[in-house]
């Protein structure tokens, strides 16, 4: 009897636009999606295709041989992807506020969307570090590209649809659009402008409508993501079941990216474990509390890309997300100041390794290079 080929999940590598399937597709039970060769065009049908889609593997097949062909182009680390991806977002928004080009905003934003959802899919732990790392440009783009990226993961996490996964970070990349010239203000903004942060949502929910937004979903979520649980939220006041998963989902990524990212009035941020923690004791009664929990869950307690300094003294990074507050580190720094290269693992489990302390961007100025490619 023969034997029966395996069912292997699509990574998004294996499913580019533009280009021939090298396989066919199946769903999970074994039926044809698609045939070999066939072309993708839209990026939302990839990502239904990489959400649903298997290829056959024959477990006592050989590796196939190379190919005489051209070796195909390597994927770009993860990292790196997701700034290139704050690069376009920033053109993006940059292009709104000329009153460029319109009439593609919106698809431009779902396929930066897709982007987003496809490498924090590939590799969690990359995008997380890539937004606790990411300090230039304007306050404005960080923001979004850093509430874009925690959204997905939440929703990842929770295991929503790729269209919903995709209109919530469509929302989350756009959902302070109305007020982005305010965004980046470094004083106590006068009365007027403070007004127009409490409209806020209706401004960037009015924005999107005249961009040929129509998604319920991306509207929605962007229109509540100020709404509090216990009511003191706005622009209506809604209360527990009057706001949806969807505004809750933003709601939670807006507040803890906010409190994690310098911001031009208030130059220090929140250690991202010390963000977690009020958040879980504090806000509660405001957030949606399993949401605060998915958070913990898929950023982990102390996230990749965290700048620590340990107890015997060593300026090291967070590598790998953990429940617990002992994650796995690498040393950049001795404790005397001399740069470790190549970077040194370190078990925090260990009481002389254990994190002391948090340690500012800033200080890691001279080494950001060498932090960075721990992600390469």
């Amino acid at each position: 009897m023969a034997d029966t080929p395996l069912l292997k999940r699509l990574s998004p590598a294996e499913v580019l636009i533009d280009k021939p399937l090298e396989e066919a597709v199946y769903d999970a039970d074994g039926t044809l999606l698609l045939s070999k060769g066939a072309v993708l065009k839209d990026p939302n049908l990839k990502s239904k295709v990489v959400e649903r889609g298997h290829r056959k593997v024959d477990p006592l097949a050989p590796p196939a041989p190379r190919s005489g062909g051209p070796l195909e182009k390597p994927r770009e680390p993860v990292f790196s992807n997701v700034q290139h991806i704050a690069s376009s977002l920033n053109v993006i928004l940059t292009d709104y506020l000329a009153g460029r080009h319109a009439h593609t905003f919106e698809s431009r934003i779902r396929s930066l969307a897709t982007r987003l959802a496809a490498a924090c899919a590939d590799d969690a732990e990359a995008a997380i570090a890539a937004i606790h790392l990411f300090h230039e440009g304007d306050y404005a783009i960080r923001h979004h590209l850093s509430v874009a990226t925690v959204t997905a993961l939440i929703a990842q996490g929770l295991d929503l649809p790729a269209e919903a996964v995709n209109s919530l970070v469509c929302a989350a990349a756009t959902h302070d659009i109305g007020i982005l010239q305010l965004a980046n203000h470094t004083a106590e903004l006068p009365e007027r402008h403070k007004i127009l942060i409490r409209q806020h949502p209706t401004l960037s929910l009015n924005v999107l409508k005249e961009h040929g937004v129509e998604d319920p979903l991306w509207l929605e979520a962007v229109m509540q993501h100020h709404e509090r649980l216990d009511g003191t939220g706005y622009p209506y006041g809604l209360s527990g079941s009057e706001i949806s998963q969807a505004g809750r989902i933003l709601a939670v990524a807006d507040v803890y990216c906010a409190m994690t990212r310098p911001r031009p009035y208030r130059p220090k941020a929140y250690f991202p474990m010390a963000a977690m923690r009020d958040l879980y004791v504090g806000q509660s009664h405001q957030l949606d509390n399993a949401l605060i929990q998915m958070l913990i869950k898929v950023m982990g307690l102390v996230p990749p890309g965290s700048l620590v300094r340990l107890k015997n003294g060593e300026l090291a990074v967070v590598k790998k997300r953990s429940n617990s507050l002992n994650p796995l580190c690498f040393a950049l720094q001795s404790p005397t100041g001399t740069p470790l290269m190549p970077p040194e693992r370190r078990d925090t489990r260990e009481p002389t390794l254990a994190i002391s302390g948090r340690v500012d961007p800033e200080q890691c100025t001279p080494i950001m290079a060498l932090i960075r490619r721990l992600w390469a």
